[in-house]
């Protein structure tokens, strides 16, 4: 069916797009082709003229055309562009239509990766094909030649992107991201890696058609789901659509210069299957390579004060809209985090004072409202922890606060940073509490609980040994002062008999303090009440001006009461 020059460009084609796959499956795939060609040939049915062509496009896809012409001379041609490797084998199969013998193929999993012509003109895409056959044995050996010609395919699809690393994978991105054209729309598309953060992208389209708009998306590569990179088609339009990783907004996005919501999907258009199916294996090699040089990129912290640094640096000044926050983070394990949001009728400041060890690592992610990303910080068990002081005021303790952060790639390094600054200040942490005898500690604990002031009341508390020497029984006094007047409460138990699991914070509002329990909730706390005698109790609190003086009491009770029972 071909001329001598269709040959001799059939033939430079194929030693062309051999590149990458193996000369030797190539051209095994050659010579199939050949012999495909040889038996489709021209079909007449009572109705129809059919004249069919083969053409090698390049490496395993192929088109095949025919121009069907009806008795009273009216023409018309359709053709079918295809990569071999793609048929399903066991769909591959003959059948009669009335007076004509097709053979019957469709595309692996019912994708319409068939593009589609009718006159020259695309229409769309499909999952399946007819090749029309002269009669039952030509139908046959036509399948035959395509179901030997499939798993060549395959490998030669395997073999055609030969790329060893990431850098020849983002230069692969970089030169092949390009403009996609269809009858009425055209799309320019440039990606390029962004030097300043290791998975980086920056990609450009510039729609122009029926619409005109130019979208840019910056976007980290490691931050995308490689099960998500699928074939995105619409009529005659092809091209890979991929989300973000739990569908996480990460994607930093612009439409015509002005800045929007993140975003979590994007879709580069392409002008076929093979062009999308390249960029789909590349991305599906890239992605995990991208997850390994963001992880190398991040610093190798050799203390607390280099990871609690990072993240004071890394603690930005951020601008939306008509508002602006001025954050502040100070490089302590005792962390002071300031926000004030100043906009043109009003600013407002909020401080939040937390101890770093406090805040739980497992459950620290970033996040997106509307155009703000942030990273949230949760204390453990969500107790509440932290100090905040709002315009001046002190309000009562919370349990978190947002963290906002300029993009991916900060909210990334500011959560890398936050996790080793929690780690190592957790590795630094010594409570106040001696390590020697059980003697120091209960020493220590009665000159630790101390008196407390809390708005207009006030706890006188003492802590003491109920006879010198006896280190079993103590006597606790709490004298609470009001504008009402005061009442003097005496709580007398041994150390022994107290819960060490159940010695925790007990915070409510502004106010904080130690609660401690007796084992199994047992009522043997002697209780007076203004010098008389009362029921006995199963618990007291001791009040504490702050977080880190709770701390030591807890640790403090804790050691004392687990070495009592020792005893």
């Amino acid at each position: 069916m071909f001329s001598a020059k269709k040959s001799i460009i059939y033939l430079f084609f194929s030693l062309l797009f051999v590149t990458n796959t193996s000369f030797a499956q190539q051209q095994e795939f050659n010579q199939l082709f050949s012999q495909l060609e040889q038996a489709i040939g021209t079909v007449e049915t009572s109705k129809y003229k059919y004249e069919p062509e083969l053409l090698f496009e390049h490496t395993s896809v192929i088109k095949y055309s025919y121009t069907k012409t009806s008795t009273k001379g009216t023409a018309n041609s359709y053709a079918y562009e295809l990569n071999i490797a793609d048929i399903d084998p066991y769909t591959v199969r003959e059948s009669t239509e009335r007076d004509l013998i097709v053979v019957n193929i469709k595309i692996k999993n019912s994708q319409d990766l068939i593009k589609t012509f009718q006159d020259q003109e695309v229409k769309s895409y499909t999952e399946e094909l007819q090749i029309v056959a002269s009669d039952i044995n030509n139908a046959r050996k036509i399948r035959e030649i395509i179901e030997k010609a499939i798993p060549i395919a395959e490998k030669i699809m395997l073999n055609k992107l030969s790329l060893n690393n990431y850098n020849e994978m983002l230069d692969w991105l970089a030169n092949n991201v390009k403009d996609a054209t269809y009858s009425d729309e055209t799309y320019a598309q440039s990606l390029q890696p962004d030097p300043q953060y290791a998975g980086k992208v920056n990609l450009s389209i510039v729609e122009t058609g029926r619409s005109s708009k130019q979208a840019d998306y910056s976007f980290n590569l490691a931050d995308i789901n490689i099960n998500t990179v699928r074939f995105d088609i619409s009529g005659s339009e092809f091209g890979l659509e991929f989300e973000t990783k739990r569908k996480h907004k990460l994607i930093k996005y612009a439409e015509d210069g002005e800045s929007k919501p993140f975003i979590d999907d994007i879709v580069i258009k392409t002008n076929n299957v093979e062009e999308a199916r390249d960029l789909q294996t590349v991305l599906t090699l890239i992605i995990p390579e991208a997850e390994k040089q963001v992880e190398a990129s991040f610093p190798k912290f050799n203390n607390k004060e280099e990871a609690l640094a990072a993240v004071s640096s890394g603690t930005k000044v951020l601008t939306y809209g008509d508002n602006t926050f001025e954050q502040t983070f100070n490089a302590d394990c005792l962390a002071e985090y300031v926000i004030t949001e100043i906009s043109e009728s009003k600013s407002e400041k909020k401080q939040h004072n937390f101890n770093w060890i406090d805040i739980n690592d497992k459950v620290i992610d970033y996040d997106i409202s509307g155009s703000k990303m942030y990273i949230e910080l949760i204390t453990n068990k969500k107790q509440k922890l932290m100090k905040v002081i709002e315009n001046g005021e002190v309000d009562p303790y919370d349990e978190s606060f947002k963290l906002y952060c300029e993009d991916a790639e900060n909210a990334r390094q500011l959560q890398y940073a936050i996790k080793k600054s929690i780690e190592l200040c957790r590795k630094s942490y010594r409570p106040a509490v001696p390590s020697t005898s059980l003697k120091a500690k209960i020493d220590w604990l009665t000159g630790a609980v101390k008196e407390v002031r809390e708005g207009d009341d006030t706890y006188s508390q003492s802590l003491s040994l109920v006879e010198e020497g006896d280190l079993k029984k103590f006597k606790f006094t709490k004298i609470e002062i009001d504008e009402k007047g005061s009442s003097e409460h005496i709580y007398e138990v041994n150390f022994a008999d107290l819960n060490e699991r159940n010695i925790d914070f007990d915070i409510s509002g502004r106010s904080i303090s130690v609660v401690v329990e007796t084992n199994f909730k047992e009522k043997i706390i002697k209780f007076y009440k203004d010098g008389e005698i009362q029921n006995y109790e199963d618990e007291f609190t001791i009040h504490a001006n702050n977080v880190e003086e709770s701390r030591n009491l807890i640790r403090g009770l804790v050691d004392i009461v687990t070495m009592s029972k020792k005893k």
